[in-house]
């Protein structure tokens, strides 16, 4: 099942989000999809932004749900963290700090991205 979200980015932009709910599909077998190992995903719950310029670095990963994810900033240039709005409120744009974001107890791939930076600059996390 995929459930599209649309957020207002920066008050004029359109963007559109997908979730991957994985899980019972009520028919009694596991609709979801564990192994997502081969897109390059990484178990951890830290994300450096900005480290290497616009990117988050790893920019994919596996978490456990409930986990908090730590979203750390290199020092430089501005970035945020927008995730869907049931999941979390976008952080502030910031170029030093942490961001902390509980994940949900429903399986799923989650998308992220940097609202400055739009599809330029994005990740998920996959909570299983």
């Amino acid at each position: 099942m995929v459930v599209s979200l649309f957020l207002t980015v920066a008050g004029c932009i359109d963007s559109g989000i997908d979730i991957e709910v994985l899980g019972d599909d009520g028919s009694g077998n596991d609709s979801g999809n564990d192994s997502d190992n081969g897109s390059g995903a990484v178990r951890t719950t830290s994300v450096t932004v900005g480290e290497t310029g616009n990117v988050f670095t790893p920019p994919d990963i596996i978490v456990s749900a409930d986990a908090t994810v730590t979203f750390t900033w290199a020092a430089g240039t501005f970035h945020n963290v927008t995730f869907p709005a049931e999941v979390a409120e976008p952080s502030a744009t910031q170029n030093t700090g942490t961001f902390e974001v509980l994940m949900p107890t429903v399986r799923g791939l989650y998308r992220y991205f940097c609202a400055v930076h739009l599809t330029a600059m994005s990740g998920s996390v996959l909570v299983e």
